[in-house]
């Protein structure tokens, strides 16, 4: 199963994926240049009262190719007609439909994941009365998850036959006990003590032992799209043919937060 984090992420993601079509993903950046957005190699901490104490924080990183073992499905489940129609019950039928079909095929709930409904109106221009809804469209973001990744392509086959499914995509991650997803961490956390080494040698002072480690998410530009912001997730976007890919990039950040060794 993947993490909590995971999980809010591909809540996240169904948000924008209708928007998006197959999914166009945010990446670093600033939002007024669209240039990468320069981190710190390393930052001091002062101790503060009540706050942290003393340190140098440093953000790691690596990357490791390595054989996915885990993934999910996002799509979106469309229902229209005009207005007084039942859209919202139309749209709860087929969603119903589907998970169903899911389900059949092994799917359990903890492994479904709902994002927002929207609702999108269609006008109409009337030459008298000016522009007016006529119809709306209701969308129903989803996200499945496959920690069986030789379950998928029978799973897309079902979903896709269903002509309620739209902006169906792909994406895989390795599991959090994956040895490409440990040597990767280990590597991004000696990539921060590398540079926690070198900050505090110029500091004129000594690096003590890891205080805490985290895992590091960049700010990203927003990718806009007609009805919303993309947000970028943890797991990597594959391209190319095969499934599952052979290998895929398992990129890891972590922050960490370094004491300063006292003086014997």
């Amino acid at each position: 199963m993947f993490t909590p984090f995971q999980r809010a992420t591909l809540a996240v993601l169904a948000v924008g994926l209708f928007a998006i079509g197959l999914g166009v993903w945010a990446k670093g950046g600033s939002a007024a240049t669209g240039l990468p957005v320069a981190q710190p190699i390393a930052q001091v901490q002062a101790a503060t009262a009540g706050g942290p104490p003393p340190g140098i924080v440093t953000v790691g990183e690596a990357s490791v190719d390595g054989i996915p073992d885990s993934g999910y499905l996002a799509f979106a489940v469309q229902f229209g007609g005009p207005v007084g129609t039942d859209v919202a019950g139309g749209l709860q039928e087929r969603v119903t439909r589907l998970l169903a079909k899911a389900q059949q095929l092994g799917v359990e709930d903890k492994d479904i994941i709902l994002g927002p409904l929207q609702f999108q109106p269609q006008y109409q221009y009337d030459p008298q009365k000016g522009q007016k809804v006529t119809a709306f469209n209701a969308y129903q973001q989803i996200a499945i998850e496959c920690d069986d990744l030789s379950g998928m392509p029978l799973l897309i086959q079902t979903l896709m036959k269903d002509d309620a499914t739209s902006a169906l995509s792909v994406r895989y991650a390795p599991s959090e006990k994956s040895s490409a997803y440990l040597v990767a961490r280990q590597r991004a956390i000696a990539d921060a003590r590398a540079k926690a080494e070198t900050a505090a040698e110029s500091a004129g002072v000594r690096l003590g032992a890891a205080l805490s480690v985290s895992d590091f998410q960049p700010p990203a530009a927003p990718q806009y799209g007609p009805y919303g912001v993309a947000t970028p997730g943890k797991f990597p976007t594959v391209g190319g043919p095969g499934f599952p890919p052979a290998q895929i990039d398992t990129l890891i950040r972590v922050q960490v937060q370094f004491a300063i060794a006292t003086a014997d």
